[in-house]
């Protein structure tokens, strides 16, 4: 059977400017970092991986590896200082990083926010204020006018669910609040408000750039699907993980915003049960599911799961990437399975007829991994924490010869 994935299709890794930059000061995640118990094992991103001078090395590894995309983000909090003060420095620092991954063949997809904000923007509120969508849109339309003509590709907003949801009631991010369901809904909607007005400017500016906003979709099943309540449970859930408010009674789906194109990160799946006993939850209790093979970041994991992520996106007619996808484990036995088992069931889902172009394997190098710190190990490539030596892992040859092919090994 053809095993091949479509021409031009995207190769790609994935990650977040703070995972890897490496003393990035200026953000609210690293005033985060430096209370005691906020990280697993204290631990601080600090250097990172030093991605912020090495990133020439970086590419030319995506390279060697025959990548031919990669998804990072601007940093927010570089680039704008202060409300309304723009580094030149750090904009010709990011034209080159861009000018770099161009230069080498590799297709830039740009997140202008990816978890981390301005420590000037959180101190106002954050996304919780009023005028975060404005704040946030002077940092865009510069982006846009400095850096817009060698960024093919836009992602507006990364994860919104699960920013809003573990900012404000999960309490593991910024700024670490916990049932704060206000706070949750007025992040949603002023990030809703945020993507539609720089999807807007990007089309407004560069009408061939593909721009959407990019949402994590966890699946969520009853834990007892003979139970109405918990079938209840599950649907809340997953209502709520997919959409944002759109004004005062309505919701909307996120992947149903303005955008050209659907980005999904997916890594797990949950059980949902309806608790009274847990009214800080909504009365809702997650987990998961009994038997589930659970990875070291505490999630459940079933490659399996992708096509039924694929298969419910489709409906919407538009191009689908694979924007995140990965496992954390130390054991690279693990995340070599699970790469060719979830891209069979991406290519079975081609062979349906689902539109996917392109898959971002979450990520290059083992890096600060936000409330994991640094043991949630997703890299194809170890980082030596001493010497920031870079050392390719199998996996990173496996997925080299897959997107070398562009195909599956025979099976």
């Amino acid at each position: 059977m053809e095993r091949h994935f479509p021409k031009r299709f995207l190769w790609g890794t994935a990650t977040a400017a703070h995972h890897v930059e490496g003393e990035n000061r200026g953000c609210d995640w690293w005033e985060f970092e430096q209370e005691p118990g906020r990280i697993l094992n204290n631990d601080r991103s600090g250097i990172a991986c030093d991605s912020y001078n090495r990133y020439r090395q970086d590419f030319e590894l995506m390279k060697s590896l025959n990548l031919n995309s990669h998804r990072l983000s601007i940093e927010w909090s570089r680039i704008e200082y202060s409300p309304g003060q723009f580094d030149p420095r750090q904009i010709d620092h990011y034209r080159d990083v861009l000018g770099s991954m161009r230069a080498l063949g590799i297709v830039p997809m740009v997140t202008l926010h990816h978890f981390t904000s301005p420590l000037w923007f959180a101190r106002r509120g954050g996304w919780a204020a009023s005028g975060a969508a404005d704040a946030f849109m002077a940092f865009v339309r510069v982006v846009i006018r400095e850096l817009g003509e060698l960024i093919p590709m836009w992602c507006t907003i990364n994860e919104p669910n699960l920013y809003a949801y573990w900012g404000w009631i999960g309490g593991a991010f910024p700024p670490g609040r916990k049932g704060d369901v206000v706070g949750f809904l007025q992040v949603l909607a002023n990030m809703r408000v945020g993507h539609e007005r720089a999807y807007a400017a990007i089309k407004e500016a560069f009408p061939e750039a593909a721009a959407a906003a990019v949402n994590a979709k966890v699946l969520m099943f009853p834990r007892d699907a003979r139970r109405r309540a918990d079938r209840w449970a599950a649907r809340l859930s997953q209502s709520l993980l997919d959409c944002w408010p759109r004004g005062r009674r309505h919701l909307q789906k996120v992947y149903e915003s303005s955008g050209d194109y659907i980005g999904v990160n997916h890594y797990y799946g949950q059980t949902a049960a309806f608790n009274p006993r847990r009214p800080g939850d909504g009365f809702i209790q997650r987990g998961n599911p009994p038997g589930s093979v659970v990875g070291e970041a505490g999630y459940a994991i079933d490659p399996a799961w992708m096509r039924q992520v694929l298969m419910q996106l489709a409906p919407l007619g538009k191009p689908i990437y694979v924007t995140e996808s990965g496992v954390a484990t130390n054991d690279d036995g693990v995340r070599c399975r699970y790469l060719n088992e979830v891209l069979a069931v991406v290519h079975a889902a081609i062979q349906s007829g689902v539109d996917v172009r392109g898959y971002f394997l979450f990520t290059l190098l083992d890096s600060f991994e936000w409330a994991l710190g640094y043991s949630g190990r997703f890299g194809l490539v170890e980082v030596d924490r001493k010497s920031l030596e870079r050392h390719p892992k199998p996996s990173a040859a496996l997925y080299s010869s897959i997107a070398t092919a562009n195909a599956l090994p025979d099976a």
